[in-house]
């Protein structure tokens, strides 16, 4: 079991304060074996990264969402850089790229009214996020919960409609029109407790069989980059629902399904989904009575 997977494991199982002291432990011993390969020259570097991805079935000319852990990777000559210019060589330049950007984690724990900028707000999801976020001619959704960032040529269709959803992974949301685009998603360094596109099935089943929004709605506010300020209403994921995911258990069901494929990125786990394919594998686990939610989700 790597490092990642016990992670995981006690997201799943453990007490909050073991947990914390989970993370604390496993980010130290990360930190230790990156600067181990440093000195031993075993580093990853941009052309290591191009191939693993080609491994793993990233074509160019894909469009690709990918969720991603740095420090998961081992020691990456180039950094972040050199992750980023990796998947955009992996998609090529007819390919489009792109990260979830949210502003904040837990939207339950911002105040309601709180302004976000689309120009100058900081994606709190890792540096591989954040820098995507920064790329020249990137254009980010205006969704206040579950922003997306893309650069490419399907970059402004995926996300323009985003804020026009008042849920977080809506029918207009980039999430969603990545299952039109037949887009593939990238965990790169995280596992399936990442995968956002689980999401996709909850307002397209009526009613979904557990309760996974909070009541009523909360009004955020999102500057634009033109300047313009949108106040948005929208509902919010439940703290009592994201309790009871169990995003993990999905493996078997997924890998049977044939809609996701499993490696390695230097030292870090990388699973590549088909969103298609995903899409339609939930709906029909769903149906039989299978998703990401423990049964004390049930609403």
């Amino acid at each position: 079991m790597n490092l990642s997977t016990v992670q995981e494991t006690l997201k799943n199982l453990a007490p909050r304060p073991v947990r914390q002291l989970a993370r604390v432990s496993l980010k130290t011993i990360r930190d230790l074996r990156n600067r181990i390969q440093r000195q031993k020259g075993q580093a990853l570097d941009q052309a290591g990264i191009v191939n693993a991805l080609r491994a793993l079935g990233i074509s160019s000319g894909d469009t690709l969402i990918v969720h991603s852990s740095l420090s998961r990777l081992g020691f990456v000559e180039g950094g972040v850089d050199a992750v980023v210019k990796g998947l955009l060589d992996a998609v090529g330049p007819n390919g489009t790229l792109g990260a979830p950007t949210f502003w904040v984690v837990d939207p339950n724990a911002v105040e309601e009214g709180t302004l976000f900028d689309a120009v100058n707000g900081k994606s709190q999801l890792g540096g591989i996020s954040e820098r995507i976020r920064r790329l020249p001619g990137a254009v980010r959704s205006l969704h206040p919960t579950h922003s997306a960032t893309f650069v490419g040529p399907l970059a402004r269709d995926l996300t323009v409609e985003h804020h026009l959803d008042e849920t977080p992974v809506g029918p207009r949301s980039p999430y969603s029109k990545l299952v039109g685009a037949r887009g593939k998603i990238l965990l790169l360094g995280v596992s399936l407790e990442y995968l956002t596109n689980f999401h996709t099935i909850e307002d397209e089943i009526t009613p979904f069989p557990y309760e996974v929004y909070s009541p009523g709605r909360k009004t955020f506010r999102v500057l634009s980059p033109d300047g313009e300020e949108l106040s948005l209403l929208v509902r919010v994921h439940s703290p009592e629902g994201a309790r009871a995911r169990q995003c993990t258990k999905m493996e078997p069901h997924l890998l049977a399904e044939g809609v996701m494929v499993k490696g390695s990125v230097g030292k870090g786990e990388a699973i590549v989904l088909d969103a298609a394919g995903l899409h339609a594998a939930l709906l029909r686990l769903c149906h039989r009575g299978i998703t990401m939610y423990a049964p004390e989700g049930r609403g």
